[in-house]
């Protein structure tokens, strides 16, 4: 499933601003993300139960229930959403504290600590070995040791699974990028994992499963080296 990110403000400018930030914050990660619009605090509890969100970016200041009688209600009701506040007020910072706000941000927002609050909630809530994909089928974490290895295919991906293929919206560097040291590329459209690799020949790498992956001359070398060390090391 995707990340989705409610934002529950009375100022509809305000709505499009957070819209516009997230999806600044959003472009370069591996995952999809939803986000929910909500004018009311009222209009948010009733939607809720039917369509529930990982996250929330509530301002305070609201007309009837404003956003910390909302914190407080979920709270009472033994709900723990994260709640990022998000006010032209700072008087109600304790408050905040009272209700287990993940954070309390001043309008206007600064995109750059909005930012670094929401990778910290991302940091926390994605297993540790686990990496976040967008695939086709949408969202999903997987564990990088159930990868043998990853294919370019145009501006895609193919991560090929011992027994599946997952075909994901990413490009093969970015996909590098969020990979543990031991994969490696063995040629500019492969990237293998050096757990499932056999043995080595001058042109080609043979994975456990039997298949052959090309091997880039430039590469060889290197391949090689990482190949022996990851399998004499301690």
């Amino acid at each position: 499933m995707p990340l989705t990110i409610a934002i529950c403000d009375d100022n509809e400018n305000q709505i499009k601003e957070m819209r516009r930030l997230l999806a600044e914050w959003s472009a370069d990660k591996p995952f999809a993300l939803d986000i929910d619009e909500y004018i009311s605090a009222e209009s948010f509890l009733f939607s809720y139960p039917d369509k529930p969100c990982d996250l929330i970016l509530l301002d305070i200041e609201m007309k009837r229930l404003n956003g910390m009688e909302l914190a407080r209600k979920l709270r009472s009701d033994g709900n723990m959403l994260p709640i990022i506040f998000i006010t032209g007020y700072s008087d109600y910072m304790s408050d905040g504290y009272e209700v287990e706000a993940l954070h309390y941000l001043l309008k206007p927002v600064d995109n750059s600590k909005l930012f670094a609050v929401l990778d910290r909630y991302i940091k926390r809530h994605t297993p540790e070995n686990d990496i976040m994909l967008n695939c086709d089928d949408g969202s999903m974490h997987i564990s990088p040791e159930m990868i043998v290895y990853c294919e370019a295919v145009g501006k895609k991906t193919h991560v090929h699974l011992q027994d599946k293929t997952l075909v994901c919206n990413m490009g093969i560097s970015s996909m590098k990028n969020i990979l543990p040291e031991e994969f490696i590329f063995c040629h500019r459209s492969y990237i293998v994992n050096l757990r499932f690799m056999r043995s080595i020949g001058k042109a080609n790498i043979t994975i456990d499963s039997g298949d052959n992956l090309p091997l880039s001359r430039r590469l060889y070398k290197d391949v090689n080296e990482k190949f022996i060390q990851f399998y004499t090391k301690g």
